[in-house]
């Protein structure tokens, strides 16, 4: 958006409005289309079966990125509207080249100067692409991903640390009255201590040391983390990158102050009751942190559902924002 340039809401929300019905209206028509219908408007042939196999993945597409970007702000919508765009542009050049391969055929078709078509089968790869770099500009932002999608299951068990209890004079955790060690706890969850930051990436320990403890961002702070370790799933960078086009739809352009955005899952990816699958995450067993005969802590997974996200944003100085991080927050009452 160039310098001094105000967006008037109203406007924005009324173009939003009808380019999602615009996109609404294709998608009913695509889908009602019969097969003789589609011979007539596809063509026979090759070609037909080209388009008619690249149609509807490519509706689809559109049909998702479009609605997710459908918020408040111009920002999103640029995002959403963007990689279908990109999109569309691909599918054309796609099936120009295709169409170029059987030119020789008799049921080959010429597409004239600005005629567009759309995708071809490896669309969808594209468009896989599109996302992957949205999520690496994420990586550039803060450290939503680094934290919170790229980490191993193991790596976010680090994170949780070691349980801690209390010592004697010479150092050996005390026990209570059946010879068990004690540990502390803060609101029923166990406290602990050297938490490895997943941001430093795989094998900290043995790349970093005692650096593994500290904070990735800044090496002179230890590593922070709270009762749960969470993330979403490693396959779900485009629902991470819509979470994050809603999370920017809900900001106050005008707060130059870090900004908490609070929603559910429901409202970035649209109604479902799975939603809650798309995440991970673990924490510390209250009743028994420790294996006494192994020695091993005692994971939890955290059951995830009626979990809400939590986006965080500081303004990026050119007027817009930048995500610091992003994550799934579970009920506590469900992970006791």
């Amino acid at each position: 958006m160039s310098k001094g340039f105000k967006a008037h809401p109203d406007r924005l929300a009324k173009a939003a409005k009808e380019a999602h019905g615009h996109a609404e209206k294709v998608k009913h028509h695509g889908s009602n289309l019969d097969s003789k219908t589609r011979g007539k408007l596809l063509g026979k042939g090759r070609f037909g079966m080209i388009v008619q196999k690249a149609v509807r993945p490519i509706i689809d597409s559109m049909i998702t990125d479009m609605s997710k970007a459908m918020a408040r702000g111009h920002r999103s919508i640029g995002h959403g509207l963007d990689i279908t765009k990109k999109n569309i542009d691909d599918a054309e050049e796609a099936i120009r080249k295709d169409l170029r391969r059987h030119q020789d055929e008799r049921d080959a078709v010429h597409l004239k100067l600005g005629q567009r078509v759309l995708g071809e089968d490896d669309l969808r790869d594209k468009h896989r692409k599109r996302v992957a770099e949205r999520v690496d500009g994420l990586r550039r932002e803060g450290h939503g991903p680094q934290r919170h999608l790229d980490p191993t299951d193991d790596m976010l068990k680090e994170r949780l640390g070691k349980p801690t209890g209390p010592v004697d004079a010479n150092g050996d955790p005390l026990k209570d009255a059946d010879g068990n060690p004690r540990y502390h706890y803060q609101d029923g969850y166990v406290q602990t201590k050297e938490k490895i930051d997943p941001a430093h990436g795989p094998n900290a320990k043995e790349r970093l040391g005692e650096n593994a403890y500290m904070d990735a961002e800044d090496m002179n702070r230890k590593h922070k983390c709270d009762s749960f370790s969470t993330a979403f799933n490693r396959d779900q960078d485009e629902a991470f990158m819509h979470a994050d086009i809603h999370g920017r739809s809900k900001l106050d352009p005008h707060d130059q102050e870090r900004q908490y955005i609070r929603f559910q899952p429901e409202e970035a990816w649209g109604p479902g009751g799975d939603h809650h699958e798309r995440f991970r995450g673990f924490y510390v067993d209250p009743e028994s942190p420790v294996d006494q005969a192994s020695g091993s802590i005692n994971y939890k997974p955290v059951d995830f559902r009626g979990s809400g996200l939590l986006a965080i944003y500081d303004p990026d100085g050119n007027g817009g924002h930048k995500l610091v991080t992003m994550y799934p927050e579970p009920q506590r009452d469900r992970n006791t």
